[in-house]
C-alpha cells in the first residue's frame, strides 16, 4: 500500500465550501479534494497524497458546467443556498448589441457566491474582488436574464415590467425575480416621486421576499438621498436600504463612485429597529469593457444570522436600486431621459 503524504494546495477560484475539485498529479493522474466548510478561493489547506507524486502536485479546477454546485451538493430549489455563504457577487454582463446600436436590451447577471467565513470589507475595490468576477465569467452559481416588452424597455427602461428566473447550469429555477410596470409621469428621485417602484422574489408564484422605493412629498428622504423598504411574505419590514450620492454611514464618501476615482458606492442597510449593519456595495470593476460601459458588479453582505427569507429580503431590495439608481445613471449616459426623469450630469459614472 503506497504512503501517504501531507501536501499544501490552494483552493481554485469559484470552488465554494464543500464543493469538490481535482489536483493533477505528474503522472497524468487526478486526486479528488473536498474544499472544507471554511474554504475561500486561494486559501491553502492540506491534504494526503502518495508520496511519489507529492513534488509536483497542482491545484486544477474540476472540469465541471457551469453552475453545477448546486447538483454536486443536492440543494432543492427555494432561497436556502443563500444560508452557506457569507454574500452574493452579482455581475452585469456586458450585451455588445447594446454598446453597438445604443438600444436597451434585456440585462442578463451571473450570481457568483462569496463563501462562508470570507471577510468583506466596508469599501470592497476590483483589487478585491477580483476572483469573484472571474468566477462570474466562467462557473456563476446562478444566472438570470430579464424577460420584458421591447416598447417598455425603449420607451421607459426605468418602469419596465420583467421577470428574471434565477437558474442553474441543469435549468433548475431557484428563485424569480419579478417586478411590475409602474409608470411615474413625475419621476425625479429623490426631490419628487408619485408611484412606488416595486421587486418581488418568489418560487413557484409563492412570494419569498418584496422591495419599495419609499415615496411622499419632495425630499421626504434627503436632498440627495433614497429610501428602499424590504419586507417578508407576510409584509413586515425587514431592512431598509439607503443611499446617499454624497456620503454614507457604513462605508465613506459615495462622491463620483463608483468610478476608478472612488470605486465603492455603498448601500447602507439598517435592520428594522434602525440598526446599521454590514453595507453592500455597487464596485468599480477596474480598468476593463464592463467600467467603461457602466456594467454592474454589486457585492451584498449578509447579516450575520440572517434567515434564508431575509437574505432574500436583502437581495430584493439591492436588485431594486440596480433597476432603479444604477439604470437611471445607465439611461442618463446614453442621453436617454430614463422615461422622464430630468439629466443629472453631475454624478456620471
Amino acid at each position: 500500500m503506497p504512503q501517504a503524504q501531507q501536501m499544501s494546495v490552494t483552493i481554485p477560484v469559484g470552488v465554494a465550501p464543500g464543493q469538490p475539485f481535482s489536483i493533477a498529479m505528474p503522472d497524468g493522474t487526478q486526486m479528488q479534494v473536498v474544499a472544507p466548510v471554511n474554504a475561500t478561493p486561494g486559501m491553502a489547506i492540506m491534504v494526503s497524497a502518495p508520496v511519489q507524486t507529492v513534488a509536483m502536485a497542482a491545484p486544477v479546477l474540476q472540469p465541471v458546467g457551469f453552475g453545477q454546485q448546486m447538483a454536486q451538493t443536492g440543494m432543492a430549489p427555494g432561497n436556502s443556498f443563500l444560508l452557506s455563504h457569507n454574500g452574493l457577487y452579482v455581475r452585469m454582463a456586458l450585451n455588445v448589441a447594446e454598446v453597438v446600436t445604443g438600444c436597451e436590451m434585456k440585462n442578463q447577471y451571473s450570481f457568483t457566491p462569496i463563501p462562508a467565513g470570507t471577510p468583506i470589507p466596508a469599501t470592497p475595490d476590483s483589487s478585491w474582488s477580483r476572483s469573484y468576477r472571474e468566477a462570474a465569467s466562467f462557473n456563476p452559481l446562478l444566472k438570470g436574464k430579464e424577460e420584458s416588452e421591447c416598447m417598455e424597455r425603449i420607451c421607459c427602461p426605468l418602469f419596465r415590467g420583467f421577470k428574471m428566473d434565477l437558474k442553474d447550469g441543469n435549468g433548475s429555477t431557484f428563485l424569480s425575480i419579478e417586478r411590475p410596470f409602474k409608470f411615474d409621469f413625475c419621476y425625479a428621485p429623490p426631490l419628487c416621486t408619485c408611484n412606488t417602484q416595486e421587486m418581488n422574489v418568489s418560487l413557484d408564484g409563492v412570494l419569498i421576499a418584496r422591495a419599495a422605493e419609499a415615496t411622499g412629498p419632495c425630499c421626504t428622504t434627503g436632498c440627495t438621498a433614497r429610501t428602499f423598504d424590504t419586507f417578508d411574505a407576510s409584509g413586515k419590514l425587514v431592512y431598509k436600504l439607503k443611499i446617499d450620492e454624497c456620503c454614507s454611514q457604513g462605508g465613506g464618501s459615495n462622491f463620483a463612485a463608483p468610478t476608478c476615482c472612488n470605486e465603492s458606492f455603498t448601500v447602507d442597510v439598517y435592520d428594522a429597529n434602525g440598526v446599521l449593519l454590514k453595507p453592500s456595495t455597487f464596485v468599480f470593476p477596474g480598468c476593463n469593457c464592463g467600467g467603461l460601459h457602466d456594467m454592474t458588479n454589486m457585492v451584498i453582505a449578509f447579516p450575520e444570522g440572517a434567515t434564508a427569507d431575509e437574505r432574500t429580503a436583502l437581495l430584493a431590495g439591492m436588485m431594486l436600486i440596480e433597476f432603479t439608481v444604477m439604470e437611471r445613471r445607465r439611461q442618463e449616459n446614453k442621453d436617454n431621459g430614463g422615461g422622464g426623469a430630468p439629466a443629472n450630469k453631475e454624478m456620471e459614472r
